[in-house]
């Protein structure tokens, strides 16, 4: 059973509303033409998480974009942010101090643009670490869950210390490793004291399966056994390609469901990705999972702008009322 959250006013919101989450961070802050100054130096450049550290104007800008669109939910520039990733770049022993300030940052944003109608929430983004612990491989397995676990704890615990209201796992694709990450946030509530709402993102490819296999019927047996509150899928690919298995978890989840896709599946143009998928069809797709499928929380993942979203949030703004899901 699950324990009683200290904040549950996201999941408040959810269950009286549709919610929209903000876009893309990374490929928004492509568009801002940083150089390695900004980054605090060559050997950290392309950190996009230690931004909110050596240059955070560069992060206030992607949030304040999104939530001048109208979206609920900003989530905190730490996709990145556990000690195995951080770790690539020499920045492994400031993993709680760039998780905190990531979220005290967005915190501060969200507060701003809240108002009596209409609050703000920042979601804790927690990505994955690089590992594939259902693997057999000598490199990419070479982990054990406790291990996996202690990583994201302490991640969990800096951003439940700068004060989110939820934590997001996103992007996720191995089942086990989203195990050892709701283990991990456990491990968290427990060190600080605080419990907070969980949504567990699964990424799929274009065949419906996660990376190493898992469909969205396994996903969500596993999941739904779990202490999460909000289920869904983000990433990978456009909101086309993940139809059927929305469509899956509409009929068939007992909890909300979230889904955040790309603008589109990437195409390589010139050795870059490219996201081809404009506003106003991006904004009709979701709105169409919403109403269809009772979809609750929309928003967009890789190649998403603020355009995306304020055309999506003109959309949900439509609604008399949220869909309900009957499953």
């Amino acid at each position: 059973m699950k324990k009683e959250h200290t904040n549950r006013a996201y999941l408040d919101a959810v269950e009286n509303r549709v919610i929209v989450f903000d876009g893309a961070m990374g490929t928004n802050l492509q568009t801002q033409n940083l150089t390695a100054e900004h980054f605090g130096g060559e050997r950290t450049m392309g950190c996009n998480d230690y931004l909110v550290i050596t240059y955070p104007q560069a992060v206030e800008l992607v949030h304040r974009s999104f939530l001048d669109a109208g979206v609920d939910v900003i989530e905190t520039c730490t996709f990145r942010s556990n000690r195995l990733t951080l770790g690539e770049y020499g920045l492994a022993d400031q993993t709680t101090c760039i998780n905190r300030t990531a979220a005290t940052l967005a915190r501060r944003l969200a507060d701003e643009y809240s108002t009596p109608g209409k609050p703000r929430f920042v979601a804790g983004s927690i990505g994955p670490s690089g590992k594939l612990p259902s693997m057999n491989d000598p490199e990419l397995s070479n982990i054990t869950i406790d291990e996996l676990s202690d990583i994201f704890c302490e991640q969990a615990r800096g951003l439940i210390e700068g004060g989110v209201d939820l934590l997001l796992i996103e992007t996720s694709q191995d089942i086990l490793e989203v195990k050892a990450i709701i283990h991990g946030i456990e491990c968290a509530f427990e060190k600080t004291g605080v419990r907070i709402p969980i949504q567990a993102q699964v990424t799929l490819d274009t065949t419906g399966r996660m990376l190493l296999g898992t469909d969205i019927n396994s996903a969500l047996t596993i999941l739904e056994g779990l202490p999460i509150d909000v289920i869904g899928m983000n990433c990978s690919t456009g909101p086309e390609h993940m139809r059927q298995s929305i469509q899956f978890l509409g009929e068939n989840s007992s909890l909300p469901i979230s889904c955040i896709p790309n603008a589109g599946l990437p195409l390589n143009v010139d050795g870059q990705a490219v996201y081809p998928l404009q506003p106003e069809p991006f904004a009709d797709a979701l709105f169409e999972f919403v109403d269809k499928y009772k979809i609750s929380v929309v928003g967009g993942c890789c190649g998403s702008t603020p355009e995306h979203l304020r055309q999506l949030v003109t959309k949900v703004n439509t609604l008399e009322k949220k869909p309900t899901n009957v499953a």
